[in-house]
């Protein structure tokens, strides 16, 4: 599937007005702009891809059904991100019904900004080290590092997405971005020969 081109956040707010008006195109649009990205974010709680791809076609077929009693969201993909989020939760707890699921989800780590710096400027050895510190970090640090650094969201979107207060976002990110420094100065550098 090709990857639609940047859309201002304006436009989407439109497109989500004029599909919870029942516009169909406008929906389809929406699948457009966030299939992926909903995709790659999604692919962090869980194992399997098709699991995946079922929660967000559930998310969005939710969506049209309901779209009259949906409310206007400021930001459409925290809205979707939010909702996917919980998607994911509750179907895996169906499987697995002795998990709690706040605290014992699974968050995969694999940055694509990793693949861009490499590509861009750092070496090997510092990728290693850098692949190595996040996935030494909690799970919750990670989803908030991807989701600030890599989905580019607010404090605030990130508190609804994960259904916590923004002050717990604040003490996260930064206990991670502590985290990060001190385990970056602590490594040892890796020499690939």
């Amino acid at each position: 599937m090709h990857s639609p081109q940047p859309i201002s956040n304006e436009n989407v707010i439109r497109l989500w007005h004029n599909f919870r008006m029942g516009d169909e195109c406008s929906y389809t649009s929406l699948m457009e702009i966030f299939t992926n990205p909903m995709f790659r974010y999604g692919s962090r709680f869980a194992d399997s891809d098709d699991f995946v791809k079922d929660c967000i076609q559930d998310v969005f077929f939710e969506l049209w059904n309901r779209r009259e009693r949906i409310r206007q969201a400021e930001c459409v993909k925290a809205y979707l991100f939010k909702a996917l989020r919980m998607r994911i939760f509750r179907e895996k707890s169906k499987w697995k019904l002795t998990e709690v699921l706040e605290e014992n989800y699974k968050f995969i780590i694999e940055f694509d900004v990793e693949v861009n710096i490499i590509q861009q400027e750092l070496s090997e050895e510092i990728c290693l080290k850098l692949k190595k510190i996040l996935e030494s970090l909690p799970k919750r640090q990670k989803e908030i590092l991807y989701l600030r650094f890599y989905e580019g969201m607010t404090q605030e979107k990130i508190a609804e997405v994960m259904n916590i207060n923004r002050q717990s976002v604040y003490n996260l990110l930064h206990e991670s971005i502590l985290c990060l420094r001190k385990y970056w100065l602590k490594s040892p550098v890796y020499y690939c020969l």
